[in-house]
């Protein structure tokens, strides 16, 4: 079919994708540049780039930024790590491995908020199953895990990490299963071992794969707003607070829309700087 033919079925898709993206992010792009206070509408004005100086002065932003970053690449870097590792014990039918196909879709379906209450009921202490089963052991460990910072936002990752896991080892399991076996197969004749033949063989073969699960999984690393709700709803003192969660909190609880506007519209900047290189690389490989 000719591109002129094809022009009637491309443009509803190509106009509906423009109304719930191109819209929206727009729309949010001029809300941030304007003064607008919810309870008194006639006080809207033009505020330039003001909302945006603000931003640099907020420490609770500049904070909320960096535990952005570290649910970003934490978890990520853990995931892929511990997703190829798995894919290949998978792949290689080791022993014990074979109930792991159907279990690990498991986490990766359930909803995000009840992932959050699975854990909670998990961690709570003194009830919790983490405090059942140490009493199993004689030990009887008992901490509040969500009230010290550092520990609950090790908490948020390790959930990030449960819930991101199995999708990644699907995906490197389906790559994996679709390399040939001559490469292996030749690897061995020369000599080369297990780890070897998959640090040589698989990890470059895979690469494709791993840069399009990452960009996935860091626009998707902060799908974890459920979570952090549940579980710990940003605190305590904001070392659980994203920047999707700050603007939430700043939007919807101090009623500051133009504030929050800004927020996102830097949150949806971190996340293209970050995700653009990757972006990139892909596409020269489509092209070349």
């Amino acid at each position: 079919m000719k591109g002129k033919e094809l022009m009637p079925m491309i443009v509803p898709a190509v106009s509906f994708l423009f109304l719930i993206t191109v819209i929206p992010i727009l729309g949010t792009i001029i809300i941030s540049l304007f003064y607008y206070d919810i309870t008194s509408p006639d006080t809207i004005r033009f505020y330039y780039f003001k909302h945006y100086i603000e931003l640099f002065r907020d420490e609770r932003f500049l904070n909320s930024v960096l535990v952005t970053l570290q649910l970003i690449f934490i978890p990520v870097f853990f995931q892929v790590m511990l997703g190829f590792l798995l894919a290949i014990a998978i792949h290689e039918k080791m022993k014990g491995t074979q109930w792991m196909r159907s279990l690990f879709l498991i986490p990766a379906v359930i909803p995000p908020v009840v992932i959050g209450l699975i854990w909670k009921l998990f961690i709570i202490p003194g009830q919790g199953g983490l405090t059942y089963f140490t009493k199993l052991t004689g030990t009887g460990f008992e901490f509040d895990f969500l009230n010290v910072p550092a520990s609950a936002l090790m908490i948020i990752i390790i959930a990030s990490i449960w819930m991101g896991t199995p999708f990644v080892t699907l995906m490197f399991l389906s790559g994996l299963e679709s390399i040939s076996l001559h490469y292996y197969e030749a690897a061995a004749i020369d000599g080369a071992g297990w780890f070897r033949s998959h640090l040589f063989i698989s990890r470059p073969l895979l690469s494709p794969i791993i840069k399009t699960v990452s960009i996935f999984r860091i626009l998707e690393a902060l799908a974890i707003f459920p979570i952090i709700f549940i579980l710990t709803g940003g605190g305590p003192a904001s070392s659980t607070e994203p920047i999707n969660f700050y603007a939430y909190i700043t939007g919807f609880d101090y009623l500051k829309i133009d504030y929050a506007a800004a927020i996102i519209v830097f949150f949806f900047i971190l996340l293209m700087t970050i995700s653009l290189p990757l972006i990139k690389g892909m596409a020269k490989r489509v092209y070349v």
